[in-house]
C-alpha cells in the first residue's frame, strides 16, 4: 500500500508535469500572439505606410523636375553680380555727371 511519502512524490511528479504543460502552453501562447501581432504590424505597414512612402515619393519627384539645376542657378547668381556691379557703376558715373554740371 501506498505510504505518505509516496502520495508526496506522486503528487510532486503530478505538479511538475503539470508546471511543464503550462510552461509549454504559455510558450506556445506566446508564439502564437507574437506570430499575430507581427502579421498585424504587417499588414498595417503595407495598408498604410507603404502607400505613404509613395505618395511621398511621387511628391518629391515632382519637385525635384521643378527645381532649376544648380549650374543654371550658378550662372544666373553670376549674372545677377554682373548686373549689379554694373548698376553700381552707372550711378557713380550719374554722380560724377550731376557733380561736374
Amino acid at each position: 500500500m501506498l505510504d505518505e511519502q509516496d502520495l508526496l512524490a506522486i503528487a510532486q511528479l503530478i505538479d511538475q508535469k503539470l508546471e511543464e504543460k503550462l510552461d509549454e502552453k504559455l510558450a506556445r501562447q506566446k508564439e502564437e500572439i507574437l506570430t499575430e501581432a507581427t502579421h498585424r504590424m504587417q499588414v498595417l505597414l503595407d495598408a498604410e505606410v507603404k502607400p505613404m512612402f509613395s505618395l511621398l515619393a511621387e511628391d518629391i519627384s515632382i519637385i525635384q523636375e521643378k527645381l532649376m539645376p544648380e549650374s543654371r542657378i550658378e550662372r544666373i547668381e553670376d549674372d545677377v553680380w554682373a548686373l549689379k556691379a554694373s548698376v553700381r557703376r552707372i550711378n557713380q558715373d550719374l554722380r560724377e555727371l550731376k557733380q561736374a554740371q
